[in-house]
């Protein structure tokens, strides 16, 4: 069905009448995937959002960071949730936009209320607030990247994190086909360290993977 390519939130005033109409002709989970929350806005395709929750589910995380909240209805309600349903974990998601940070908290606090036990939001640059915080963390589990579209941010976000992800950590990362990404993306390809467990690319998706850091020998 071509109308699940992208999300709900993504769609014009039309189609999303039009989605109401056919929506209970669809499995509940594959509705969730495509809606996220209702109330609260949110980025990410449709094959993004269940790669990302599938393997928060799958891989278990207890430390899981993030670069890019916006509004909460994205990968942060994706990785947040699966927490909520793994029975543990905690993500910190940081957002650079001041009111973007504001109406998060305010979502979360309004409407999934069961998840603020499993997240953290901080306000401002990865960069400049995330490394007091690591300093304080023995090991990440878990990293998402989906901050500004700089490709120098985004492989300093990388090496920001990377010793703190040990064998069997996951790096998962948005926009993975345009420029964003087109520093980090030869960095892992040629890493030996990195395996690749899924790829998302055009046109289901801008582009979104999985890595996982392989175990030691």
């Amino acid at each position: 069905m071509s109308i699940l390519v992208q999300s709900y939130h993504a769609l014009s005033a039309a189609r999303q009448r039009r989605w109401r109409l056919v929506r209970r002709l669809l499995p509940r989970r594959v509705r969730w995937l495509y809606e996220g929350c209702l109330e609260v806005p949110g980025q990410l395709w449709y094959v993004d959002r269940k790669l990302l929750y599938g393997a928060i589910r799958e891989h278990k995380p207890q430390v899981v960071f993030e670069v890019g909240t916006w509004y909460g209805g994205g990968s942060t309600y994706f990785i947040s949730q699966a927490l909520f349903e793994n029975g543990s974990g905690v993500l910190h998601t940081i957002e650079e936009n001041a009111e973007a940070h504001e109406r998060a908290k305010e979502n979360y606090q309004r409407h999934l209320p069961h998840l603020l036990p499993h997240v953290r939001f901080h306000a401002g640059k990865s960069t400049e607030v995330y490394p007091a915080l690591l300093r304080e963390t023995a090991k990440v589990d878990a990293v998402f990247l989906d901050g500004a579209l700089d490709a120098k941010q985004t492989l300093t976000e990388f090496e920001m994190f990377a010793p703190r992800l040990e064998p069997g950590a996951l790096l998962l990362a948005h926009d993975w086909d345009n420029e964003k990404m087109a520093l980090l993306r030869p960095k892992l390809e040629a890493a030996a360290e990195w395996n690749l467990q899924a790829r998302a690319t055009a046109p289901e998706s801008v582009g979104f993977v999985v890595w996982r850091r392989a175990e030691k020998k």
